[in-house]
């Protein structure tokens, strides 16, 4: 999976933040450094509809604040669920080596905190994540995709730059960056800068809910559009569905989307 740490911080996040775009932020590295009284990521729902309907959902699992496995419903008719593992500050020789899993190392380097992950499939190294966090930035380097990236706030608006290709003499860079409604403290946009041109890519909105609140991301155009819910939920609120763990059997779809539900390669 694509930036798995980066992408980890779906896993759980902090209680709703004063505006749209700090909350994004905050729910960007909130399960790097969990909090066992805020709220969390409970479960996640996608569905892209370009001409042809493909959904599917996440559903977490936590040991001690920390993510231990994620199970994804591939929601499609005669397919089974799929699982991930990760393990925290351990060694290789913990690998049940028939699926995917994630094992995670932490370190603190000043106010610095560093995460390394290394993803195997069927025992095999697949990549190498690093993730440094600072209470306003975080960076990450991907190698297996030789991508880096920098999420930051400038003023009131959250950014995250990229380059890929990172380590050939020429990388190719790209910009997202979210910025707020004025007139909604609870919705803000993201936008695309691309060959020099800037284009709205997707609205966010943030919702309450009975057990805590959603972060809603929509992606529209006129092909169609690309739908992701992140329900995030206070600890009391935890759901109990699918408590049973399935048979392991790695997704066609996790090869294609990281855990934010975004395609793998975008660039």
């Amino acid at each position: 999976m694509k930036k798995i740490l980066i992408c980890l911080a779906i896993l759980a996040v902090y209680a709703a933040a004063n505006t749209c775009t700090e909350t994004v932020f905050k729910y960007t590295k909130g399960s790097l450094l969990p909090n066992p009284k805020e709220a969390y990521h409970d479960s996640s729902y996608f569905l892209e509809n370009y001409g042809h309907k493909n959904e599917w959902s996440h559903k977490l699992y936590y040991t001690k604040g920390k993510i231990d496995s994620l199970v994804m419903d591939p929601m499609e008719e005669g397919d089974s669920l799929h699982v991930s593992y990760f393990y925290w500050n351990i060694d290789e020789s913990a690998l049940k080596g028939n699926t995917s899993e994630y094992i995670i190392t932490q370190e603190v380097s000043g106010d610095t905190i560093i995460f390394t992950e290394k993803h195997y499939s069927k025992d095999t190294l697949d990549g190498v994540h690093i993730t440094k966090i600072t209470g306003s930035y975080i960076s990450s380097r991907a190698y297996e995709y030789d991508s880096f990236e920098e999420i930051f706030f400038s003023n009131d608006t959250l950014y995250d730059k990229r380059l890929f290709d990172y380590s050939k003499d020429t990388p190719r860079p790209g910009t997202l960056f979210t910025v707020g409604d004025p007139s909604n403290d609870f919705k803000c946009y993201e936008y695309e800068t691309r060959d020099g041109e800037t284009d709205l890519r997707e609205t966010i909105e943030y919702i309450k809910t009975d057990k805590g609140f959603k972060l809603k991301y929509l992606e529209e155009s006129s092909a169609g559009y690309y739908l992701r819910e992140f329900f995030m939920v206070n600890p009391e609120g935890s759901s109990t569905i699918r408590k049973q763990r399935p048979a392991v059997k790695i997704s066609p779809k996790a090869r294609y989307f990281d855990l934010l539900g975004r395609y793998k390669f975008t660039k």
